[in-house]
């Protein structure tokens, strides 16, 4: 081989090395790679979306249908499609409809610790929920600046995601009672969450909601 052409593979071949040795050491670089994986770890167990039906059975009184409420609405709709039953019963001596989960709804119940926001803006600390679908990271848009909150590097990394959806969630009856459930099944890949990072000595790891 030519020597001129043989020094040029040499260093060819250095420079790829150089630049798979960058792309694949450091996992506490604040770059699109980590993040994606630290949001994919977190939303891995933190991913669950679902409708905040915390507690079963659900009673809806003649005073919740008058007003139409949420469960006045959509406990019949969750029975006609067979995800729960329904039957009359008397609490302190006045008639409700009292609804419990059947075979085929106790399968969307998700028996986990988990938060969430109620309308006061607190942190409600529930055993489980009635949940219709999973997230996974889609593409990250971008990210804040990183900065030090409590003495640890974090930022806010914005990402649009892919959500593994139920099927009852294209039920045009249960769209309709459950408008947020079809809004965030409707827009994987388009529509934009935000996810806390900080930075640990392993790495990018997700920030729940009672760390903050």
């Amino acid at each position: 081989m030519n020597m001129s052409l043989k020094h040029k593979w040499v260093g060819i071949v250095g420079l790829a090395a150089s630049l798979a040795a960058c792309h694949s050491t450091d996992s506490r670089l604040a770059n699109r790679e980590n993040f994606k994986q630290a949001l994919q770890t977190y939303l891995s167990s933190h991913g669950d979306m679902c409708v905040g039906k915390f507690t079963w059975p659900i009673d809806v009184s003649y005073r919740d249908a008058q007003a139409r409420s949420a469960n006045s609405l959509q406990m019949p709709v969750m029975q006609k499609i067979g995800l729960v039953t329904a039957q009359q019963v008397e609490v302190q001596g006045q008639p409700v409809m009292r609804y419990q989960l059947t075979d085929a709804g106790r399968k969307f119940y998700l028996h986990k610790p988990m938060q969430s926001l109620t309308p006061q803006g607190t942190l409600l600390t529930h055993d489980g929920d009635f949940c219709y679908g999973h997230l996974q990271v889609d593409e990250i848009i971008g990210w804040s600046r990183v900065q030090q909150v409590a003495g640890q590097p974090q930022t806010v990394v914005t990402y649009t995601y892919r959500i593994d959806a139920s099927s009852w969630t294209r039920n045009a009856d249960m769209r309709r009672v459950f408008p947020m459930v079809a809004k965030i099944v409707d827009s994987e890949g388009a529509l934009q969450l935000k996810q806390t990072l900080r930075l640990s000595d392993d790495g990018w790891v997700g920030v729940a909601a009672t760390q903050y």
